[in-house]
């Protein structure tokens, strides 16, 4: 370390002598500008700086940085979700109180039914809790329930025992009429129409559903397709009409 400590006080000493020759031969030329060629400036003197570096200590290389533990935008987002499910769980014990209240239902029973939901995301359980108090259905006798689409997006889904209540409880309800195509697919009508009419209104609310449409490649479809296809006419109808 004395060895050390020599070179960098000659260094120092050498760069002082050197900066009083460079004062000392700095002239002003025929233009009046000061000519700076003899003049030592401190890239000449690097190397002496750099020479012996290596033995020194370099306090920076050494100095530790202390980082404060701070949320990344992953955690945060968690925590956000997080928070988010648990108002939607919430939520949801609340309206399954004011739900099973409204039909008269078993509260433990319908606790217990939405239990059995797993794959149902917690919005959509909550939108049929509500739904089932507006329109008085109870999912415990299939009057409502859910469906997944092909693309794996979750609906409310009124039954037919679900619509033929909200048809015969609804007070302008004034009696329905189906119709089908005179052609035919594989022995099937093209199409069914369904009418519901409204004692509060002149023109019926007319629905045709097509089979191409609706058809599905689940059994009941294949054992009965007329029928489904009526299901869909009549479903489609009423939630226009009484929706």
């Amino acid at each position: 370390m004395k060895r050390t400590t020599g070179k960098r006080t000659h260094t120092l000493k050498s760069i002082l002598e050197r900066q009083q020759v460079a004062t000392a031969a700095a002239k002003v030329n025929s233009d009046g500008c000061i000519s700076m060629a003899d003049t030592t400036t401190l890239f000449d003197i690097q190397e002496d700086l750099i020479e012996g570096a290596e033995e020194c200590l370099n306090p920076i290389s050494h100095t530790k940085v202390v980082s404060f533990n701070t949320k990344t935008s992953d955690q945060v987002a968690r925590s956000s979700m997080s928070k988010s499910i648990e108002l939607f769980h919430d939520l949801i014990d609340k309206e399954l109180i004011r739900a099973a209240a409204g039909l008269g239902a078993d509260e433990a029973e319908l606790q217990a039914w939405v239990d059995l939901q797993i794959e149902v995301p917690a919005k959509t359980i909550l939108t049929l809790l509500r739904m089932m108090q507006s329109l008085h259905l109870d999912p415990l006798c299939e009057e409502i329930g859910f469906t997944q689409y092909d693309d794996g997006h979750w609906q409310i889904f009124i039954t037919i025992e679900g619509c033929s209540k909200l048809l015969n409880q609804h007070p302008q309800f004034n009696g329905l009429v189906f119709n089908q195509a005179d052609t035919l697919v594989e022995g099937v009508p093209e199409w069914v129409e369904c009418s519901i009419y409204r004692r509060d209104r002149i023109m019926p609310i007319t629905v045709r559903e097509y089979l191409i449409e609706v058809r599905s490649e689940k059994e009941i479809w294949q054992k009965m397709p007329r029928r489904m296809l009526r299901h869909r006419a009549l479903q489609q109808c009423v939630r226009l009409a009484m929706g």
